[in-house]
């Protein structure tokens, strides 16, 4: 569930999903207080506009956006990182958390001018929350915007690995300063209850977990990244499926499978290659699938050249937020890609490096 999001429309071609963690959240809130989940609302308006910095940005600079997802705690960009330029990456990093500290001083200004009651405490409250968007964001905390923009900027003169590992180091020591922080904060500061104090560092421990998590994460992919350098999406494909026609019934391709080995099936459809959904054959009534060819059980899958880098080939998929793509050579089909099997590859070959090293 907490992969379901919902798609609320899209913004200047960005697409706008909701994750199911945050639309329940937000029912929750709804719940206790109408004004709290104004404040939300309003809350992530400030958030969405950060993101659509992000992505805009990332249009400018010839970046592929997927989409923008908004989490409980907080949103994300999803780009195409593949040939991505470090100070690309650091103009894409910076302009978030610039657009948020502009947005709190707008509600600064008009702050100044609004009466006072509830207008006021909620252009006050946006104008603190801005702020903090801002300068958390800043802060060289992987994998925040900050510990982008700081790995970026290290590039200049650094591998992508070692930029990566001071960066890491950075976030891993501000993560350490961040708990201690709260820990202190709460058990020194005068005027609060136990069970809030509770709750402040249980709150605080588990974003600094989540981020922990995220720098240890993106320490691993430099990790995969350098060390399968040398492997390229041919590396990694496989002949494992069978080409058929588009028009070809659903019974003859059955018969047709039970004489082979292949469980992938491909077809060329509007100059395109497609693969025979398992999830729309599930789906469709037996009943009707006699009357059907494979070309109306098609689904889309991405494609990469052969001499795409394995790394590239791998965040491209991930990106398409598919497990399968087709490898093509001039134009021609030349194997099919498979997480599960690429896994695999990347875990032999890094074992053989490492082999290799320490001989």
């Amino acid at each position: 569930m907490a992969d379901f999001a919902l798609g609320v429309g899209s913004i200047y071609g960005i697409k706008i999903e909701l994750n199911a963690l945050f639309l329940l959240l937000s029912l929750l809130i709804l719940y206790l207080s109408t004004y709290l989940f104004m404040i939300w609302v309003l809350l992530f308006v400030c958030v969405l506009v950060h993101e659509l910095v992000h992505s805009i940005t990332s249009k400018w600079n010839g970046v592929t956006v997927k989409k923008i997802v908004l989490y409980p705690l907080g949103g994300g960009s999803i780009i195409d990182t593949t040939g991505l330029k470090p100070e690309t990456e650091f103009r894409i990093s910076i302009v978030g958390p610039i657009a948020s500290l502009l947005l709190a001083m707008l509600f600064g200004i008009a702050n100044m001018f609004a009466p006072a009651g509830i207008v006021r405490t909620t252009l006050q409250l946006l104008f603190m929350l801005n702020i903090f968007l801002g300068a958390f964001n800043l802060l060289p905390w992987m994998p925040l915007d900050g510990g982008r923009a700081l790995r970026s900027y290290l590039q200049e003169k650094r591998s992508f690995l070692d930029a990566t590992r001071l960066a890491v180091r950075a976030s891993n020591v501000i993560t350490v300063l961040f708990v201690a922080g709260t820990i202190a904060y709460a058990f020194l500061a005068p005027g609060f209850s136990f069970t809030y104090r509770e709750f402040i560092v249980l709150f605080d421990v588990v974003i600094a977990f989540i981020i922990y998590s995220g720098a240890q994460s993106e320490m691993q992919s430099a990790v995969i990244k350098e060390n399968i350098a040398d492997l390229y999406a041919r590396d990694a494909a496989t002949k494992n499926y069978t080409v058929v026609k588009s028009d070809m019934r659903v019974e003859e391709l059955y018969r047709k499978l039970l004489k082979g080995s292949a469980h992938i099936v491909l077809f060329k459809m509007g100059g395109k290659i497609k693969m025979l959904s398992n999830a729309l054959l599930q789906k469709t009534p037996k009943a009707k699938l006699a009357g059907l060819s494979v070309g109306d059980l098609g689904a889309d899958i991405p494609s990469v050249a052969d001499n795409l880098p394995l790394y590239d080939a791998i965040e491209k998929m991930k990106l398409e937020e598919s497990g399968i793509a087709v490898v093509t050579k001039r134009g021609r089909l030349f194997g099919v890609l498979l997480m599960p099997h690429i896994e695999s590859i990347v875990a032999l070959h890094m074992s053989q490096k490492h082999k290799q090293t320490n001989k």
